[in-house]
């Protein structure tokens, strides 16, 4: 067991790189390198799927990557665990969707893709594609044969959609996750944040109290519930506040930095 070697595990969006203007503050690039020559191990937990994840994070060096809410993991760029949901459950996803009139996108590690036939296409999907083709990312249609599966999704909600039922249809194997603004991540119930961080453990060796967690948003509570060095940023949901152990500064304001200093990491 590693026992004096520690794992920080950092959320992308809010937390390593500002919203919407995409920056990297020097003094979280700072943290992250002195943090890896002081013997410890850096990770990203996210809710990206794998290709999602930009060259400027990943540059950043990372040991590995906890993508897609758990059901990704890779370890030195080596692929150590997958989930994807079976092709008739997706097909059957997708049509509860169509019924409950919400709309989405579907995304697996290497594509998302949109439902083009949804009684529903809002600003949502328009910004959506915009910000993924500012990027380079195509949202592709997808073609409903027998190949085509995905392995998470985010849903958007509107005034005729039939949030009670679509709840209904997903909640035996789904988890749930409100980010605010009529959106929400369904994630297989089998994974998430914190099963990414239990599956590190076990393959390294390291005990539950070396490991920390550094989040902003609702789809960061499973790993901040399950570390006891959870760490909300200083522009964090208010939702996520109860359950961290320390709250550092704005992601601008040194935050990383900040919070890694006060656990004596940096």
């Amino acid at each position: 067991m590693q026992s004096n070697k520690k794992m920080i595990f950092f959320d992308i969006d809010g937390t390593l790189v500002t919203e919407g203007t995409h920056i990297i503050p020097e003094s979280t690039k700072k943290a992250i390198r002195l943090a890896r020559e002081n013997g410890h191990l850096t990770f990203i937990n996210t809710g990206r799927t794998h290709f999602n994840i930009d060259n400027k994070v990943r540059n950043l060096g990372f040991d590995g990557y906890v993508c897609g809410c758990g059901t990704y993991i890779y370890y030195h760029d080596k692929l150590l665990f997958s989930s994807t949901i079976p092709h008739a459950e997706c097909l059957r996803l997708i049509q509860l969707m169509r019924d409950c009139e919400l709309t989405g996108f579907f995304e697996e590690n290497s594509h998302i893709f949109l439902d083009e036939l949804s009684p529903y296409s809002g600003k949502e999907i328009t910004d959506a594609r915009a910000m993924f083709g500012a990027r380079g990312i195509d949202c592709l249609p997808f073609d409903l044969d027998e190949s085509f599966t995905f392995d998470k999704l985010l849903v958007f909600f509107h005034t005729r959609s039939n949030k009670k039922a679509f709840l209904e249809g997903i909640k035996e194997n789904y988890t749930f996750i409100d980010r605010g603004r009529q959106t929400a991540e369904i994630i297989q119930k089998s994974c998430s944040k914190a099963t990414g961080i239990q599956f590190f453990m076990d393959y390294l060796g390291i005990p539950l109290e070396n490991c920390y967690a550094i989040g902003d948003s609702t789809n960061d509570l499973s790993m901040l519930q399950f570390v006891p060095n959870s760490i909300a940023m200083g522009n964090s949901m208010k939702e996520i506040l109860p359950y961290c152990a320390y709250q550092t500064t704005d992601i601008l304001d040194d935050g990383i930095y900040r919070a890694l200093e006060h656990f004596g990491i940096v």
